[in-house]
């Protein structure tokens, strides 16, 4: 048996969840951030409303601009190569909304037009914030889980992501490795 081992994706074979509750969440906030856009316009940038998304969700241009630039970030973070970075973001956002939540409830959050403790906007960051956090946590643990079931031998023709970046720095010539 060779001493290379396999590090990869995770032991089912599947691609880590986090890439698609990323992409999910992404597409979910950059709409409604669009759409926010359409029924606030473009006038009162943090000014407090009395516009709603679909009837309960309180907005204004401040308001789609974090739904537009959160859900951008999950989307480039979605498509990134190395998942622990799309972990990262997932577990970053799904703080982020806990965050937005509990000042919601504690009602200081008027500069995005949520102006009552009770607002739907404050129970929908609450539920974000639960299932980006949650996901990310157990891509994480999916990850873990891959790379501790990594005892099937590399074939020859298979390389350790360590071994390309170490290729390509070799070819570069910015990689030495130096014996102590």
């Amino acid at each position: 048996m060779g001493g290379r081992m396999r590090q990869g994706s995770a032991s089912t074979g599947g691609e880590n969840v986090v890439k698609v509750v990323a992409l999910l969440l992404g597409i979910s906030y950059v709409a409604a951030g669009v759409i926010g856009f359409t029924v606030t316009g473009f006038t009162g940038f943090v000014a407090e409303t009395d516009e709603k998304f679909l009837g309960f969700f309180d907005l204004n241009i401040f308001h789609n601009i974090v739904h537009l630039a959160i859900g951008a970030g999950l989307i480039i973070a979605s498509r990134m190569r190395d998942v622990t970075i799309t972990q990262g973001v997932l577990i970053g956002v799904g703080l982020f909304y806990l965050l937005a939540a509990v000042l919601g409830f504690l009602n200081f959050l008027q500069i995005i037009s949520i102006n009552t403790s009770l607002s739907f906007d404050n129970f929908f960051h609450l539920l974000t914030g639960l299932v980006a956090l949650i996901f990310g946590l157990i891509g994480v643990r999916q990850q873990d889980d891959s790379v501790r079931a990594a005892d099937t031998p590399v074939r020859s023709d298979e390389t350790r992501p360590i071994d390309e970046r170490r290729a390509a720095w070799d070819r570069e010539g910015t990689y030495r490795e130096r014996t102590y």
